[in-house]
């Protein structure tokens, strides 16, 4: 027995070892949108901003008066109102009497066969001018030069695909501790360095940022292709990178900024939609990925008050190396590292997370996603 979990231990061990050297590697590989030279305004291709908005009265105008006064030239914002019920509707209207450069839709019905956010972004594209198209979420606030920067670094590296990580306004212990959990099981799967290179599978997409040049987005089939995924902005991520298009990702922390969630109950309800459709709906991954999770960041600490010698060596180290990455990704994240040590904790919420949505997926045979029901026939025939 002892003899088998120490080989366990090692195996885990020299892992750990390998991805603190790739994390610290691997991030330093991902630069920093400040550092980018801005190209001259003559150069800067046209671009369309597409946001979409569902009963979203309280983050609405201070997000869009924010993409308002971007000094981007050649500049459009198209925002669509996807069947809203409180008062966005109005302040879209109002806003687009103020700026001309503002266009604004409004949908009152989906069509069969769509998520209603896909179905919107898919809308707003159609209705779209630019040669580059940025997708966005309707609580998202940007620095001016944003677009600026970003269309420079596209151009400059030859990306069809950027996306940025913002920065996450987090106000609450517990809410801040599921963000760790999440960042760190994010950075462990998805590897974002390695989205840039062609003999990678990985890929990534952020809702809050999806800048994409508007002929590789319609070639592929863009939102048509993913009408019915819940993870729109992972898969339109996934679609492009299967595609054969170069994608990438920069820090643009000190340059985009949203109120992801509020709480962490805000968070876990929230995530009740797209967990388990991170996994495709199948059961078996989602458990999977559960016990590697408690094997990796729980299980050391039972082994190590467990059994003694060599074993419990091993897991002590091993412990101190899942620190090191929970600290590491904390800093990368621009999260306190103080709140690393509660990683076991975080590990075990967002457990908790995914199967809550495994149970409302189950208990209501489908997703409730902004307000609308989805049966799961009609997800998984799509």
């Amino acid at each position: 027995m002892e003899s088998v979990l120490f080989i366990i231990a090692l195996a885990t061990c020299l892992y750990l070892i390998f991805t603190v050297f790739e994390f610290i590697f691997g991030f330093n590989q991902i630069k920093n949108l400040s550092s980018q030279i801005l190209l001259d305004k003559d150069q800067l291709p046209t671009l369309s901003i597409i946001l979409s908005a569902l009963n979203e009265e309280r983050d609405i105008e201070k997000a869009l008066l924010s993409l308002l006064k971007l000094d981007y030239p050649n500049l459009e914002i198209i925002a669509i109102d996807d069947r809203s019920t409180d008062n966005t509707p109005d302040i879209l209207d109002q806003l687009q009497k103020q700026y001309p450069h503002l266009k604004v839709f409004h949908i009152k019905e989906l069509p069969p066969g769509w998520f209603g956010k896909n179905h919107a972004l898919h809308f707003g594209a159609e209705h779209a001018s630019g040669e580059w198209l940025l997708f966005t979420d309707a609580d998202v606030t940007m620095k001016s030069d944003t677009l600026t920067k970003s269309i420079s670094y596209v151009l400059e590296n030859k990306v069809d695909h950027l996306t940025i990580y913002e920065n996450h306004q987090r106000n609450y212990f517990w809410l801040k501790i599921l963000l760790l959990g999440l960042y760190v099981t994010y950075s462990m799967d998805k590897k974002p360095w390695r989205i840039r290179y062609s003999w990678s599978k990985k890929s990534i997409g952020h809702g809050a940022f999806n800048l994409v040049n508007s002929k590789a987005y319609k070639q592929c089939g863009g939102h048509a292709a993913i009408a019915m995924e819940c993870l729109d902005d992972l898969k339109l991520g996934s679609l492009l990178k299967d595609n054969g298009y170069h994608q990438d990702t920069v820090d643009g922390r000190d340059f985009i900024e949203r109120e992801w969630y509020t709480s962490l109950l805000d968070m876990i309800n929230g995530m009740k939609k797209n967990s388990f459709a991170y996994y495709n709906y199948h059961i078996l991954p989602a458990c999977r990925d559960a016990l590697l999770a408690l094997g990796f960041y729980i299980w050391p600490f039972a082994a190590a008050l467990l059994f003694p010698g060599p074993v419990r060596s091993l897991n002590l180290v091993n412990i101190g190396l899942t620190l090191f990455i929970s600290v590491y990704v904390a800093k990368q994240f621009r999260l306190q590292k103080r709140y690393a040590v509660f990683y076991p904790i975080a590990v075990s919420i967002l457990i908790y997370t995914v199967f809550n949505s495994v149970f409302s997926v189950w208990r209501n045979k489908g997703v409730i996603w902004r307000g609308t029901y989805y049966p799961m026939g009609t997800i998984k025939k799509k």
